[in-house]
């Protein structure tokens, strides 16, 4: 086949260069024939160009235009009359289909080039493509778009995308929450364990807190979280969690049509954009703490880049200018489930099918519970019994073994095989191996003296104990603590009990020092 450049050469080599024709096909390998039609042909443009007026600009395209090969009486090889039925039938019923509520079942113009081919027909997939596009070209009229324009502060727009990350070994699936703001196109993410009303509202609250204030208008597309229910075709009503949130922080909202992104084209975008530069060259972390700081991290260096000059040409933040047209913002809004449960026989109570230990003397009474996104807190007769980190997974057990003190000092045996033993904090484990792995009952008072205390200074006392060469039991370590409660009573005393209080530190301080092995001490105080 004859190539542009080969014409214009043909023409360059015998008009400029006065080569022969004969000699031009030999040097280019083609017909000479075929280089005494192209010359023919722009002589006899040139000459109507001259005699008739024909148009300089017919003449320059005779030399530029690609070769033209008389294709009238040709017909497709492989594209058919029968090849081409099949596509349209595999066309129509894509219709059926998406009419139907089964859009995804749709072939893709790669099925039916695989169907085909099964079917015995031998054609290429470019062929198949092409017939596709030119049908669709022919039978639908596609819609048309108009750019919208966005003042500062006006639009804000909100999506969920996916994340596969993987933590500490776990490959675990995260929702991430995407905000864009439509005129400065800045973005917020966060990510979460699932896609509900609490996650959708604490993102909220956590992208207004962060940028200073509140959008004018929120724009969703037809999520569960944001839509409870469609009014008619078109109208849809918003959820509880949208009502309260939009009402408490004064914005309004609207949604999108059906299967129409492009009304939120923005944060469309955002998703895709965010998770790759966020998470495609990094996705495998130690603890969520270091997934979570990597996304922000990203977030803040891409937010940084998008900058514009303003009229005095100064670089200026975006995120800046959004803030001064933004409305004020509301203190953080309360974003807890008011819960009562009980508790069983095992001393925890059960929600979403996990569940969190309480004090065993609570065990068959109700208490209240506050759910928020991160962690869970009890309440009984308004105290605060236990607090818990919140679980996302399935019958999870999240347990404290110091809720278990009183029915352990009963049964001692039950401690090494419990999960309230599995579960316990690392350093309380490396005490009961180290001091008490042959007195479980022993290590159960501990226990109760570090509900008394903290894990802390118990941990401190078993230091001095340990560098003193002291033994390490429950009495040593109990007297210890009280000596240093003595002290704050007898450094000050308030009461006319001075004298009894003095003497009673000096027989704690004499106990202390027969173990401790100090003797620098005047009137009771240590100098």
């Amino acid at each position: 086949m004859m190539k542009l450049g080969q014409k214009i050469e043909i023409l360059r080599m015998y008009f400029v260069e006065g080569k022969a024709k004969k000699e031009i096909a030999r040097k280019l390998n083609i017909s000479k024939n075929t280089v005494k039609s192209y010359i023919n042909d722009f002589l006899n443009s040139k000459r109507e160009l001259i005699n008739s007026g024909v148009s300089k600009y017919e003449l320059i395209e005779n030399m530029v235009d690609k070769p033209k090969y008389k294709s009238a009486n040709r017909h497709p090889r492989v594209m058919t009359d029968e090849v081409k039925e099949i596509i349209r039938i595999f066309l129509k019923d894509n219709e059926v289909k998406r009419n139907t509520g089964k859009a995804k079942m749709c072939m893709t113009a790669q099925d039916m080039y695989e169907a085909l081919i099964e079917k015995g027909f031998s054609l290429s997939y470019t062929s198949v493509a092409q017939y596709v596009q030119k049908y669709k070209e022919n039978e639908y009229t596609f819609e048309a778009f108009i750019k919208q324009v966005y003042d500062y502060g006006d639009v804000c727009e909100f999506d969920w995308g996916e994340v596969k990350l993987t933590i500490n070994g776990i490959d675990i699936k995260y929702r991430m929450a995407v905000f864009t703001m439509a005129k400065s196109n800045f973005r917020f993410a966060c990510l979460y364990k699932n896609e509900n009303s609490q996650s959708f509202v604490d993102a909220h609250i956590r992208f207004f807190e962060y940028i200073g204030g509140v959008p004018k208008c929120m724009v969703y597309d037809n999520m569960k979280v944001a839509v409870a229910k469609f009014v008619g075709r078109t109208e849809k009503e918003a959820t509880e969690a949208l009502k309260k949130l939009s009402v408490y922080y004064g914005f309004n909202y609207r949604f999108c049509n059906i299967r129409s992104g492009n009304e939120k084209g923005h944060v469309e975008n955002s998703v895709d954009f965010v998770r790759r530069k966020a998470f495609a060259e990094m996705s495998s972390f130690d603890n969520e703490v270091l997934a979570f700081d990597r996304l922000a991290q990203r977030l803040e260096k891409y937010n940084n880049i998008k900058t514009k000059y303003l009229n005095n040409n100064s670089p200026t933040d975006l995120l800046n200018i959004e803030k001064s047209y933004l409305s004020k913002l509301m203190p953080t809004y309360t974003n807890c489930i008011d819960l009562t449960l009980r508790v069983d026989k095992l001393s925890t109570i059960s929600y979403l099918q996990n569940r969190y230990s309480v004090p065993d003397y609570l065990v068959l009474k109700a208490v209240d519970v506050k759910v928020f996104i991160d962690k869970l807190e009890i309440f009984y007769n308004n105290n605060l019994v236990a607090s818990h980190t919140r679980l996302y997974g399935n019958q999870e057990w999240s347990i404290d073994i110091l809720h278990y003190t009183k029915t352990l000092s009963r049964k001692p045996g039950a401690l090494l095989g419990s999960l309230a033993f599995e579960q316990m904090n690392s350093s309380l484990k490396e005490i009961y191996h180290n001091f008490f792995k042959e007195q479980p009952k022993s290590f159960i008072a501990l226990l109760g003296i570090i509900g008394d205390y903290d894990i802390t200074s118990v941990q401190n006392t078993i230091d001095i104990l340990t560098q003193k060469s002291v033994e390490v039991n429950v009495e040593n370590i109990k007297m210890i603590l009280n000596r240093n409660n003595d002290y704050s009573n007898v450094t000050v005393p308030k009461s006319n009990l001075q004298e009894e209080i003095e003497n009673n530190a000096r027989r704690h301080l004499a106990m202390y020092d027969s173990v401790i092995g100090t003797s620098n001490v005047k009137g009771g105080v240590a100098v």
